[in-house]
């Protein structure tokens, strides 16, 4: 079975899960609303066009509503992608989500990991049809830069490639270098977002790919219908109008983060620079076990690709959490320091 040893983080059975990367903040009481009331629908079919859907996220995002197309999640819409182009060559900006990879590889395609973005570049050059990139990148949570992202852009419209960028994380961000319809205005430019991260709907599942309608219909044809669900549809309407839902769990990541990487320098880890709802730093090939002795759950990253750590190290991921959960992490770093 393919996850019968799933690297992608959670555990139901910690007491402290820091090995998932949701909104630290909850289900907001609106979506959970949306879908108790929507169970009351589950025995009709869902919208197969998710019409009411869609308009509430082109209301959020800023792009018409036919250039939007959803998914039961946004790795339904890795795949269908990469369906839609079976057998092509793309290039991955690593180390990063293992998904692209993957999905590219099952339809028979070449995936080449590249690092940088100037390598980036060389690889559509020599042939590369598609770049995923992921911004805010996942591990690290770093953001690329305006120059670098648009650069890109330009030499994938020049030479015919698509570049993909997996905004999913992108709700997170203060004051983003740059819109996503900013970058959506770029010829084949495609942006995947999903709510399972900033809105805790991961058990949900919803995800949405924007980008040329004529484009977003070829990769549609790869979806199986009535993919999305009432209930996912519902939960969807209402989250992307809680504007001060995302005002809040901004505040609340902002505020945390710094807790957590204060919490990771005391205990003499080193986080890398994060703008998103997680932090990546290096420590001792046994921390996750010892964490794990205590209830907590954190996410060793032997899977990403080009992710390599020092002799005797190992590379972890820890989500922002609420306050509470933040401090049971610190202590147990605290003792764990003085053994």
């Amino acid at each position: 079975m393919r996850f019968s040893e799933d690297k992608h983080g959670g555990d139901p059975r910690a007491e402290y899960d820091f090995s998932v990367n949701i909104s630290p903040l909850g289900m907001s009481g609106a979506v959970f609303d949306a879908c108790v009331s929507a169970l009351q629908r589950a025995d009709r079919y869902p919208d197969p066009y998710c019409t009411a859907l869609r308009a509430a996220l082109s209301a959020k995002e800023g792009v018409p509503a036919e250039n939007i197309l959803a998914g039961n999640g946004a790795a339904e819409l890795i795949y269908a992608y990469a369906a839609a182009h079976a057998g092509e060559q793309a290039a991955v900006l690593s180390p990063t989500f293992s998904e692209y990879a993957n999905a590219v590889r099952a339809f028979g395609g070449k995936a080449e990991h590249v690092y940088g973005f100037s390598a980036a570049e060389r690889a559509v050059r020599g042939g590369a049809s598609t770049v995923f990139v992921c911004a805010p990148n996942n591990p690290d949570g770093g953001m690329p830069s305006r120059k670098e992202i648009f650069s890109l852009a330009c030499t994938c419209a020049e030479y015919g490639a698509a570049l993909f960028v997996d905004a999913c994380f992108y709700d997170f961000v203060d004051d983003p270098a740059y819109t996503l319809p900013e970058l959506l205005a770029l010829q084949n430019v495609l942006v995947l977002q999903a709510l399972t991260k900033s809105c805790e709907l991961a058990g949900v599942r919803l995800g949405y790919l924007m980008g040329d309608a004529a484009a977003l219909r070829e990769i549609s044809e790869k979806l199986q219908p009535w993919n999305v669900s009432s209930l996912a549809q519902a939960a969807g309407v209402a989250a992307a109008g809680d504007t001060k839902y995302f005002e809040r769990m901004r505040e609340i990541v902002r505020t945390e983060r710094a807790f957590l990487e204060q919490t990771l320098r005391r205990a003499g880890y080193a986080p890398r620079p994060s703008c998103a709802n997680f932090l990546l730093f290096e420590g001792e090939e046994d921390l996750a076990a010892r964490l794990k002795e205590r209830g907590i759950a954190i996410r060793t990253c032997t899977d990403f690709v080009g992710l390599t750590p020092a002799e005797g190290k190992q590379y972890y991921r820890i989500g922002v959490r609420p306050h509470a959960e933040n401090e049971a992490l610190a202590a147990a770093l605290s003792e764990e320091k003085k053994r």
